[in-house]
């Protein structure tokens, strides 16, 4: 079988260099740092101390913006929301007869309940006659 390859020393030292760069400076790297150009000891504690307050407000206000883009697409979407659940209430509400509608619907049906009140006796009594008259004229008893 094959072993795998090992990996290139190259590589290896390219990657301990990314590492290293990656990391930050101790606060005394900063302060010999700053001496090296030539400040005194107590301007250059003042200096890194000026740089990490920089940093912090730049790292605080980047993350304060993402929160508040991450905020205004929460706001939208909560708004879409409710949009939607407008759009679903007006629907039915455009759907419903209104006060008008409602009460001369109210009138017409109690028209015609009057009116069907008014001719149902008529129509029972028409029925009636009918039923007598076929019950008669089919009653063996009652033919001469």
């Amino acid at each position: 079988m094959k072993q795998p390859a090992t990996p290139n020393t190259a590589e290896e030292s390219k990657a301990e260099q990314k590492q290293k760069s990656k990391k930050f400076p101790t606060p005394t790297e900063l302060i010999s740092h700053y001496q090296k150009r030539g400040l005194e000891p107590a301007e250059a504690s003042v200096k890194v101390i000026e740089d990490l307050q920089n940093a912090l407000v730049r790292v605080v206000s980047s993350s304060r913006n993402q929160s508040s883009k991450d905020k205004l697409v929460t706001d939208a979407r909560k708004i879409d929301a409710i949009t939607g659940r407008l759009a679903v209430v007006d629907a039915k509400l455009e759907t419903k007869p209104g006060y008008v509608e409602t009460f001369v619907l109210g009138l017409a049906s109690g028209a015609a309940l009057n009116g069907v009140n008014a001719v149902w006796p008529h129509v029972t009594r028409g029925i009636a006659q009918i039923w007598s008259a076929v019950k008669s004229g089919t009653d063996p008893s009652a033919a001469p």
